[in-house]
């Protein structure tokens, strides 16, 4: 298992990010917007200079991130945008010489079950396309979209059979749809996970509140025993916790930390 972060998650600025990143102890970072953009708005010769940047801070970039899918499913110009979206991040991720890009499942307009016909008969076009390129598509369960649990997307997954469809398992995402992410989600979802986003969360006073990881309800301690044992690719924080009178940067170090202290307990069992 190797560690990752977004690098949006700690700033816009990648040498900055990228800088914080390496103290903290991450081996990877994730790309996803930068400068006020996102990565897929780049040109090839700045995405280019961004990972060479990363190298001169010792770290590999993992992924790039784009936000295809994230649209309505009776979107026609949304979709068709979503298309020519994940081309340039296929473009992108050959690039870099990376093996899987991202992508969503619509926003959310009832449960997936009802729309799941739908839902596969829009995303089939992208899978067309990630066969024809070599580009595994890393579908994110997220809660704002159709598919936000593990069971929903083993859904997907058993609707396409494809070995071009793999999971971005986010257990925050799942705690936020109502899901336990583990080991309930994860158990649907353990033999097809490619990439992992990392959030912690809990309710209070009836809401949703992110936390910095280990401080939530989620099962970290578990998921990542778990993930430590069978997993090599890399755990990406996504945190989105920032911490009261604090920066989008602390509540990544806060984070980042617990993940360690987490990690350190695993290992001495």
């Amino acid at each position: 298992m190797k560690l990752g972060i977004i690098s949006d998650e700690i700033s816009q600025d990648p040498d900055h990010a990228f800088k914080i990143a390496k103290r903290l102890g991450a081996t990877h970072v994730e790309i996803r917007d930068v400068w006020g953009k996102n990565v897929c708005e780049l040109g090839d010769s700045e995405v280019l200079e961004l990972k060479k940047s990363a190298q001169r801070h010792g770290l590999e970039v993992s992924n790039i991130d784009s936000y295809a899918f994230k649209t309505y499913i009776d979107d026609r110009d949304g979709h068709a945008q979503s298309l020519r979206i994940l081309r340039r991040a296929m473009e992108l991720t050959k690039l870099l010489d990376l093996r899987f890009t991202r992508i969503f499942t619509f926003w959310w307009q009832g449960g997936v079950a009802r729309n799941l016909d739908r839902v596969v008969e829009l995303l089939a076009p992208a899978l067309d396309i990630a066969s024809d390129e070599g580009v595994v598509l890393a579908v994110e369960n997220e809660y704002s979209c159709m598919v936000g649990t593990g069971v929903e997307t083993r859904m997907l997954l058993d609707a396409f059979k494809s070995p071009w469809l793999k999971v971005l398992w986010d257990p925050g995402n799942a705690f936020f749809a109502r899901e336990e992410p583990y080991p309930q989600g994860y158990e649907h979802v353990r033999d097809n996970i490619i990439h992992v986003h990392l959030k912690d969360a809990a309710v209070e006073n009836g809401a949703f509140k992110f936390k910095p990881i280990g401080s939530g309800m989620i099962d970290y301690f578990g998921q990542l025993q778990e993930l430590d044992r069978t997993f090599d690719g890399v755990v990406s924080l996504e945190t989105h916790y920032i911490p009261p009178n604090g920066t989008k940067e602390d509540g990544t170090v806060e984070s980042f930390n617990g993940l360690l202290r987490i990690l350190s307990r695993i290992k001495t069992l």
